[in-house]
């Protein structure tokens, strides 16, 4: 069986009951060519590529690329962290279960989703979660790691966390927010560099904030093969060696904790990969194409083939790293 685990749609049931009430969830249909929201006051989004909606467009890739079984995650574009909490409780529950709905009756057995949850309000992004999980079906949860600038290590997510590890729910970690920054220009450094950064930056806070201390049954997904955080773990290290800073929530090593994340394959380079594998195991990473965006992989299964791994290497990567992680049957 081959899984991807990185995937993104939104069903638009959603969109649909949005049309209808759009007081109700802070989020609005704006008029126009294509599907493109606004959600709250937040700047509407671009308009979204047709496969972000449309599951028949996934199943095409899919077919294509010999994938059978995907974990579709939600459009962290859309995740409303800055609505009041009662809408961001409203909009994650209508995506939720739209989601589970469409997964059911489209594709029905094929594919499993990853809620999405109102992060603003810990508390309640715990009780979403376990909503999608125990009621929905869903198999964990997918976030992004700016929490309108508020790092995720720190304990006032420990409500989330402690649910996620309870209820062995995996939580995808994946960049969308970005604080401003000038110099990222006209070249679409924001998504080269913004967006690793974001990773990298939300990892070290779990590490050195020790949220992985506390819950250590939690299972964190690092999209992007990481971010940059398994290419400079030996800088981590002599961060912690050195600087106090780095020690004062009583963190070990922080390249002890690279084999408590998960990581995908995405790093566009076999040799990138090789080292991936290598450094946190073949155990700990899985098959992601981050379909249908323009810097996901078109071709998700050459990385791992190219990469001079051994059969079995190739097999857990494959899928079934995939299915004991997300507990797929």
């Amino acid at each position: 069986m081959i899984v991807d685990v990185h995937i993104h749609y939104v069903s638009p049931g959603a969109f649909d009951t949005v049309r209808r009430r759009p007081d109700t969830y802070g989020v609005r249909l704006l008029p126009g060519d294509g599907v493109c929201l606004q959600v709250g006051d937040e700047p509407p989004t671009r308009p979204l590529l047709p496969a972000l909606y449309t599951l028949d467009l996934h199943a095409k890739f899919f077919a294509e690329q010999g994938i059978d079984t995907a974990v579709f995650g939600p459009l962290m574009d859309i995740a409303g962290y800055s609505l009041p909490p009662a809408q961001g409780a409203a909009w994650s529950r209508l995506q939720n279960e739209a989601l589970a709905a469409a997964l059911r009756d489209e594709a029905p057995g094929a594919h499993r989703g990853l809620a999405t949850v109102p992060l603003q309000d810990p508390a309640t992004a715990a009780a979403e979660l376990s909503f999608a999980v125990r009621d929905l079906g869903l198999l964990g949860a997918m976030v992004d790691p700016n929490a309108l600038g508020q790092p995720l290590g720190d304990a006032a997510f420990d409500p989330f966390w402690k649910a996620a590890a309870d209820l062995a729910a995996p939580v995808v970690l994946h960049p969308f927010l970005l604080e401003a920054v000038e110099r990222f220009g006209r070249h679409y450094l924001h998504n080269l560099v913004g967006y690793p950064f974001e990773t990298t930056l939300a990892a070290a806070s779990l590490i050195l904030g020790g949220t992985l201390d506390r819950f250590p049954g939690l299972a964190v997904v690092l999209v992007h093969g990481g971010g940059f955080l398994p290419y400079h773990i030996g800088r981590f290290d002599r961060a912690h060696e050195t600087r106090p800073e780095a020690r004062v929530n009583d963190a070990g090593l922080p390249s002890r904790y690279l084999r408590r994340f998960l990581y995908d394959t995405l790093v566009q380079r076999p040799e990138a990969l090789r080292y991936l594998v290598q450094l946190v195991g073949h155990d700990r990473v899985m098959l992601g194409s981050d379909h249908p965006f323009w810097m996901g992989d078109p071709d998700p299964l050459r990385v791992v083939r190219e990469a001079d791994l051994d059969p079995a290497t190739r097999a857990a990567i494959f899928g079934e790293n995939a299915a004991r992680i997300f507990h797929l049957g």
